[in-house]
């Protein structure tokens, strides 16, 4: 039976029947091409049986292109060639299933399409080629991607000019998700816009964009560009990189996509980018000049004007040398440089990279609000507890170090992320030297187009320490001087100390745990955890010793060494855990049954809000949240008198009776202060920073 008969046939072929297929290289290694279809216009095929705004969809995005058919094939061949296995593919937007048809004589290449919406591949389903049959398993369907592909991953995935009509704010977060469906040694193809330096809108398209997709891609992804091989289009072909820095190739023909014989450099791909800028911005001001009615080109000259400022930014990029010159300069000129305005953590291995973006800990237990989508918050790596009340907001992440002077590279990253963020606001978690390079700098690329925050995680307590009241006095000046757009506390009224101070207390959030973990209908382990350093304003030993001599508590982790006294026995084991990094933190909430942070001063604990995100409530002393206090989950766990032995055992036994006789209410009360205190912070986060 020939292989397209027999892959008809029997679609799930095995591996090893259509490995046979293979196409060998020619003469002197030139690829063997595939066999190719014959391409001609299939728009008008299926008849009725396709939508006329399908069709439309089809025309307006170019899909009805032989030169096009013919590239996405050379760059399939060159695939097959480099990985001689048959291959899974997905169509990312594959709607009316147009491209699905190439596949028909293609046995080596499995043929998958997803698309958002049902209507969009009805007529696939109803007129569909062999290609993708059975269509239960190589059509997907859905707003969800994720959901709708449940973890599968392909050799090969592309798109043909789909990313065109999602905004610019869209297409990181877009392209990750892409990346994810990729096998570790497959290919992401792109059969997109132009390569330009920055976002663009596409003329005469007011729903579409040009994107900057070599350089929008994920780090750990080395580039291959081809450009020349169609009218209006390039091609971007990702693959994994391992360990080593992001490397760019061209290729001039598809056949050649997966060869590294062609280097470029970053900049030299922005240095091709800049001509095509060029007669884009010629092109749209010659169609303001013969516009009609000012009201009908409104919208057109305000986005000339938005792309202009971003040319002037990235000008201003250029300079950024001789601005941390400046910088550096008026720091080593003050009388005091500041350092970390957090307590030292214990010795940890340096920082390798001076800044991260969006990494997995600072954003998988983050909640989604769209509204704060575009604020960015910049923070330090080795501030633990900061860094958690940062990760759990909304919005992207910056973690930069605090460890050491932030590079050139360092800053231009920061920089750039805020660029492709689209971002409106920055907020600040704490205050360093490096903070202070860092806010200095996006004034200078961004002027007041991006306005900066800063929420102070400490409280006049701390100003026993010198460093706290300078690093904060600094503050005030900087919103003072217009560096800061605004300077917000989480302790509550730290705007009587002055008036440049926002009068509302940010309220942290706890992490987002799906409710389903939570464990407070599970049986009791009699176990506690005091999760606090051993130093007095935290009360550690106050707190070991009313949850070890408790009758309902057997055992108590610890992170900190704790040697018993005979003359003041304890009941319960302690057990000192150590040190532990986030994952193993919450694992060992999940297997206690109360957590203790009865501390002398306190500023909304990370690990409380931990705590009440696994369904294990956290006795706390007063936090002074205002209306929340009056929540009858604040008034099940905070103790007025922090050092009272026997008001914190009260406490214990109040709570644990509840947990134990009333499950439910107990339930009902965590989960309901939940949904208050999340809504009212970031209803505060907005009221703040106005992204």
């Amino acid at each position: 039976m020939p292989d397209t008969a027999r892959a008809r046939a029997n679609p799930v072929a095995s591996d090893q029947d259509m490995s046979d297929s293979i196409p060998s290289p020619g003469p002197e290694g030139e690829p063997a091409p595939l066999p190719l279809l014959h391409i001609h216009d299939r728009s008008t095929e299926r008849g009725t049986a396709v939508p006329e705004w399908v069709q439309a969809r089809a025309l307006r995005d170019g899909q009805v292109d032989p030169q096009q058919e013919r590239v996405l094939l050379g760059v399939l061949n060159a695939e097959l060639r480099r990985r001689g296995q048959p291959l899974d593919v997905l169509e990312f937007g594959c709607g009316a299933g147009h491209h699905a048809t190439l596949f028909e004589s293609l046995p080596l290449l499995r043929y998958h399409g997803y698309d958002v919406a049902e209507s969009l591949v009805a007529s696939l389903r109803k007129a569909a080629p062999e290609a993708p049959r059975p269509l239960d398993a190589r059509l997907f369907c859905g707003p969800d991607a994720r959901a709708a592909l449940k973890g599968k991953r392909f050799d090969v995935v592309f798109t043909v000019s789909v990313l065109r009509h999602e905004p610019p704010a869209r297409i990181p977060a877009l392209l990750e998700s892409l990346a994810e469906w990729v096998s570790p040694e497959g290919s992401l193809c792109l059969i997109e816009n132009e390569h330009v330096p920055f976002p663009v809108w596409e003329q005469g398209a007011p729903d579409a964009w040009l994107h900057p997709l070599a350089d929008a891609m994920p780090s750990g992804w080395d580039v291959h560009h081809g450009v020349g091989l169609l009218a209006g289009r390039d091609v971007y072909v990702f693959r994994r990189n391992g360990e080593r820095p992001r490397r760019f190739f061209q290729f001039l023909s598809p056949e050649r996509a997966s060869d590294e014989g062609l280097p470029v450099t970053a900049e030299a791909l922005q240095a091709q980018a800049l001509p095509r800028l060029r007669v884009w911005a010629e092109r749209a001001e010659q169609g303001l000049r013969g516009a009609g009615p000012e009201t009908a080109t409104a919208g057109l000259r305000a986005q000339l004007a938005q792309e202009r400022e971003r040319t002037a930014r990235r000008q201003r990029m250029s300079t950024l040398a001789d601005a941390l010159v400046r910088v550096r300069t008026e720091v080593a000129e003050a009388p005091t440089r500041l350092t970390p305005a957090e307590p030292p953590a214990p010795a940890h291995a340096p920082t390798q990279d001076g800044v991260v973006i969006d990494a997995l800990m600072d954003t998988q237990w983050a909640h989604a609000e769209p509204r704060l989508s575009r604020l960015v918050h910049v923070f330090h790596q080795e501030w633990h507890g900061i860094r958690a009340a940062a990760g759990y907001a909304p919005g992207r992440k910056v973690a930069i170090t605090a460890d050491r002077p932030l590079t050139e590279s360092d800053l231009r990253r920061v920089a750039e992320a805020c660029e492709r963020f689209g971002s409106r606001a920055v907020l600040f978690h704490g205050f360093s030297p490096n903070a202070l390079e860092v806010a200095r700098m996006l004034r200078h690329v961004f002027g007041h187009a991006v306005r900066l925050y800063c929420a102070w995680h400490g409280s006049t307590t701390q100003f026993h320490f010198d460093v706290e009241v300078k690093t904060f006095s600094q503050l005030l000046e900087l919103r003072a001087d217009g560096t800061l757009d605004g300077l917000a506390c989480v302790k509550p009224e730290m705007s009587l100390l002055s008036p440049l101070i926002h009068p509302r207390t940010l309220l942290n959030l706890p992490p987002r745990i799906a409710p389903e973990a939570r464990r407070y209908r599970t049986p009791s382990t009699r176990a506690a955890f005091v999760p606090t350093p051993a130093n007095w304003w935290k009360n550690f030993f106050t707190n070991v010793f009313v949850a070890a001599t408790s009758s309902r508590l057997d055992t108590v982790f610890v992170t900190n060494p704790f040697h018993s006294n005979p003359v003041m026995p304890v009941r319960a084991s302690v057990v000192n855990a150590g040190r532990l990094d986030r994952a193993a933190l919450f694992r060992l909430i999940g297997e206690v049954d109360v957590l203790f942070n009865v501390t002398l001063t306190e500023c909304q604990p990370m690990t409380a809000l931990e705590g009440l995100a696994h369904g294990v409530a956290c006795l706390t002393g007063p936090l002074s949240l205002g209306a929340l206090d009056s929540h009858p989950y604040q008034r099940l766990v905070q103790v007025t008198g922090t050092g009272s032995l026997g008001e914190m055992s009260t406490a214990l036994e109040r709570l644990l009776v509840l947990r134990e006789r009333s499950p439910d209410e107990y339930a009902q009360t965590l989960d309901d202060y939940i949904r208050v205190l999340c809504s009212e912070a970031v209803h505060r986060y907005l009221e703040f920073t106005q992204p």
